[in-house]
């Protein structure tokens, strides 16, 4: 009686598309998927307290907490290190992975870099316009000044790619700057 082999061609194919598959997904996982990080960002001089669900922060002048919030409603409260209180028991939303959170209210750019070869980048420019401060901005850009911040793709503590991805939207990656990183952003890329 003749054995018949385990290993058949089709069996040895599926192995190997199996592997490389189970290697795709460690790849993606280990060093391309974004983390969905919130920021509690303090551009102050003021050391910040901040409450969110009963949890305490304590965020030194100039500094970033990374975060993690689920998506739902979440308290915040906020007050600075000479008991001037900033926010009081105010509800916000989650809805997106990633997010600002703003309790000094300081305004930030929220700024959509075009990509794409159907992207008519100088429509987006021209088309789109801002004057803050006495100067003229050109691009998809919004000024934000809300507790709460999240409508953007790339956080504070990262860069544009030099090599844009996927967009949801097909036309624009949204990044977020404080107002000084903005304008440095701006003047360095586009004037």
């Amino acid at each position: 009686m003749e054995k018949k082999n385990i290993l058949s061609p089709n069996i040895i194919g599926f192995l190997i598309a199996l592997g490389i598959g189970i290697i795709s997904m460690w790849i993606y996982f280990a060093f391309i998927q974004k983390k969905s990080d919130h920021i509690i960002d303090n551009p102050s001089n003021n050391t910040l307290n901040v409450v969110i669900d009963n949890q305490n922060y304590v965020i030194a002048p100039n500094q970033q907490v990374i975060i993690h919030l689920k998506p739902g409603n979440h308290t915040l409260s906020a007050s600075t290190d000479k008991d001037s209180v900033l926010i009081d028991h105010q509800v916000f939303t989650v809805n997106k992975v990633r997010g600002i959170i703003n309790p000094n209210k300081e305004k930030y750019f929220i700024f959509g870099l075009p990509y794409g070869p159907k992207v008519n980048v100088d429509s987006i420019f021209e088309g789109n316009i801002l004057k803050y401060k006495g100067k003229e901005y050109h691009g998809n850009i919004k000024v934000d000044s809300s507790f709460y911040v999240e409508d953007f793709y790339y956080n504070l503590n990262e860069d544009f790619p030099k090599v844009t991805k996927k967009s949801e939207n097909h036309t624009l990656r949204k990044k977020v700057f404080r107002e000084d990183d903005f304008k440095q952003y701006y003047f360095e890329k586009f004037e």
